[in-house]
């Protein structure tokens, strides 16, 4: 029913923000790096 919400780890303590950017992005179906 629901589709699954995709979960990464971060790099450091600095990478919470482009990985939970990240993660919503590829819930929506695009995908981008930390990088």
């Amino acid at each position: 029913m629901f589709k699954p919400f995709p979960t990464y780890r971060q790099l450091d303590s600095m990478d919470c923000g482009p990985t939970c950017l990240r993660m919503i992005a590829r819930f929506y179906g695009r995908a981008y790096s930390i990088q």
